[in-house]
């Protein structure tokens, strides 16, 4: 297969069938692709494909071949997620701490490590490792307030925009103290005002069913 497209489009037949024997096949050709983005993106789909397989092993293997960037801390907090979902916990949390690793790569700009790390949280959370999630959203919350002093004015937007995603993550756990501590020292006055509205109309919620 000669073009990119053409490799891409094997691809999408391949992930459309599911004889997983021919996984070499797939990932030797997202491999080829020469644009990296698209590299990845071929590959964070063929992990998926494996993953509703239960191929776990493989979709790990597959995740060690990506570039340093979002993709792979996705792909590999989806394994850990995977992992976690059939009772493997140890090995889900040494995987949870391989996509901590890839969400710091130098190749992100703040706002994306921060939200990767929030997601990391969200999951280590929802597997009940509720001191380990805090550790990462502390980190994830540093790396956000760094980000909204960034000279770029989107990456301060975005930095801000995750900042108030995780207050109203806080909330929406039934956290509220915590949530409008962290909701209102967000920088960005239309995201701090909208965040602090939300936690607002969350705790008058929960207030109603007490």
């Amino acid at each position: 297969m000669n073009t990119e497209t053409d490799k891409l489009n094997r691809i999408g037949e391949i992930l459309q069938d599911e004889n997983f024997r021919e996984s070499f096949e797939a990932v030797s050709l997202a491999l080829s692709i020469q644009d990296e983005e698209d590299r990845d993106w071929q590959l964070l789909n063929i992990i998926h494909w494996l993953l509703k397989g239960g191929d776990w092993q493989k979709a790990f293997g597959i995740a060690q071949l990506m570039s340093e960037n979002y993709e792979k801390s996705e792909s590999l907090r989806e394994i850990a997620n995977y992992l976690a979902s059939i009772g493997h916990l140890e090995k889900a949390f040494y995987v949870f701490a391989e996509a901590e690793k890839a969400s710091i790569s130098e190749n992100l700009s703040a706002w994306q490590k921060a939200e990767l790390l929030h997601k990391i949280a969200k999951s280590l959370w929802k597997v009940k490792s509720y001191y380990r999630a805090d550790e990462v959203w502390q980190k994830a919350i540093e790396i956000a307030r760094d980000g909204e002093e960034s000279e770029s004015l989107q990456n301060s937007l975005d930095s801000s925009s995750v900042l108030a995603e995780i207050a109203e993550n806080f909330a929406s756990e039934d956290r509220i103290e915590r949530a409008f501590s962290l909701a209102q020292n967000i920088k960005n006055i239309g995201k701090r005002e909208r965040a602090l509205n939300s936690i607002s109309e969350h705790s008058q919620q929960v207030k109603k069913v007490a």
